[in-house]
């Protein structure tokens, strides 16, 4: 996502957004999930995009119980966790507050199906996400980037039917999405 890419000579490399343009929002939280706004053609967007490598994940220690300690664990790129689905569903909800139009590059695989993440509320926070697009009022754009893949659980909450008058998607001919292992597009 990063405007400010420079080639082998040094000279600024475009990218997807106006040079100079892209600030990242709650980058310390939840890093399976990237948030930000940007400008394209000058018109300024709220984004989200997915972290498709591994991350740390740190969980403090509680302060009220010494027994307890600081939990670090490995989180997967292109998978929702409890943190990062939350994470989602509050951007959006911000930048629809803001009134900026929204682009979802959407490159995930779907969302954590683990125990300790059904007890994290998975459930719930997806449905935050599905929630925060039904209520979105600006136009909303789902791009599957390049070799990009889209299933499961993931393709329902991103599904432009959640809110038909201002979501479409779009897809490159090379990426995949897959709902219930059977190819939709």
């Amino acid at each position: 996502v990063s405007t400010q890419s420079t080639g082998v000579d040094g000279a600024w490399v475009s990218g997807f957004f106006d040079k100079d343009s892209w600030v990242e929002c709650l980058n310390n939280w939840a890093k399976t999930v990237v948030c930000g706004r940007a400008r394209l053609g000058g018109i300024p967007m709220g984004v989200i995009c997915v972290e498709t490598r591994t991350v740390e994940c740190e969980e403090p220690a509680d302060p009220a119980n010494l027994d307890t300690e600081t939990k670090i664990t490995q989180q997967p790129g292109q998978v929702w966790f409890p943190d990062s689905a939350y994470k989602t569903a509050q951007a959006i909800k911000d930048f629809n507050r803001e009134e900026l139009p929204l682009i979802i590059f959407a490159n995930w695989r779907g969302f954590s199906g683990g125990m300790r993440d059904m007890y994290g509320e998975i459930l719930k926070y997806g449905s935050y996400i599905v929630d925060s697009l039904v209520e979105y009022k600006q136009p909303v754009f789902v791009y599957i980037p390049p070799y990009g893949e889209l299933r499961g659980g993931a393709w329902v909450v991103v599904d432009p039917k959640i809110n038909p008058d201002v979501m479409e998607m779009f897809a490159d001919k090379d990426s995949r999405v897959e709902c219930w292992s059977q190819k939709v597009l």
